[in-house]
């Protein structure tokens, strides 16, 4: 008997250790207790934090950006994503949209062409508010750079997002240049083409059928003054008026619309003095 109790004992109490540290371990891990993640894009901190809360999450916000696309304050990433399983009080990593754009210098744009103006407003986030044309020999180079009708010096401080006005070289000779084609064009797109062409946008007559920001986004110019025809000329800065529609049934653009070079011919005319 004793050489069985012996045996049997140790064995036992082996169990037990085994029994208890597997419970301890799925104790400690939390075997079993996971929570959903919850998708937060496009909600406030605030909601987010609250939803997170909710579910035995916590938030965690590493970066900010600053993008038109979302809403200030708005969650624009999240790690982990969407409907994976987590323990219950994980971190979720968010990124949110800057409530004010972040503060940059202002580049120096005189003396480059409006192509390379253009391009380094692009890459720092600047828009082109207006191209405006004035005499001087040299056709499209940026002669002054305007931030809201007045002089703006180079690495002065101007918010990420903001609309500079490009004061450009029209030449001597009375250049104009082809009126572009837009039918089948987005409104993004459309900004795009008339400044690669020397151009301005003018005014937004009509969008059919756009009820929310969304439908305007993605609706597609069906009409423009003055209409795009063979051998038609305009002066360099004119403005062209467009006419959207949300139902874009037909409306595509050429193949090759955002080829820079079907807007760079550049006639001359002679001026009468």
């Amino acid at each position: 008997m004793k050489r069985l109790l012996a045996i049997i004992l140790p064995v036992i109490m082996l169990g037990i250790l085994l029994l208890g540290g597997w419970l301890w371990l799925r104790y400690y891990t939390r075997h079993g207790d996971v929570m959903r993640v919850p998708d937060l894009k496009g909600m406030p901190l605030a909601e987010a934090e609250s939803i997170l809360g909710s579910r035995e999450l916590r938030a965690l916000v590493i970066d900010s950006v600053h993008t038109d696309e979302w809403a200030k304050g708005a969650v624009v990433e999240q790690d982990p994503a969407a409907g994976l399983d987590v323990k219950s009080g994980r971190k979720v990593y968010l990124v949110v949209n800057a409530t004010q754009p972040k503060m940059i210098d202002m580049p120096q744009l005189v003396d480059l062409s409006k192509r390379q103006a253009i391009s380094v407003l692009d890459i720092i986030g600047l828009k082109v508010k207006e191209l405006q044309y004035k005499p001087d020999p040299c056709v499209d180079c940026v002669i002054a750079q305007l931030y809201k009708g007045e002089p703006i010096a180079a690495d002065a401080r101007i918010r990420r997002g903001e609309s500079i006005t490009l004061v450009l070289g029209s030449g001597d000779k009375g250049e104009r240049v082809p009126i572009p084609d837009l039918v089948g064009l987005t409104n993004a797109e459309v900004r795009m083409v008339l400044n690669m062409a020397s151009l301005n946008l003018g005014v937004l007559v009509e969008c059919k059928g756009c009820n929310t920001v969304a439908d305007s986004a993605l609706a597609r110019v069906w009409r423009q003054s003055p209409a795009s025809h063979a051998n038609e000329r305009t002066s360099l800065g004119s403005a062209i008026d467009i006419w959207l529609n949300a139902d874009t049934t037909g409306l595509r653009p050429a193949s090759d619309w955002n080829n820079p070079a079907r807007y760079h011919e550049i006639d001359s005319v002679d001026v009468v003095e």
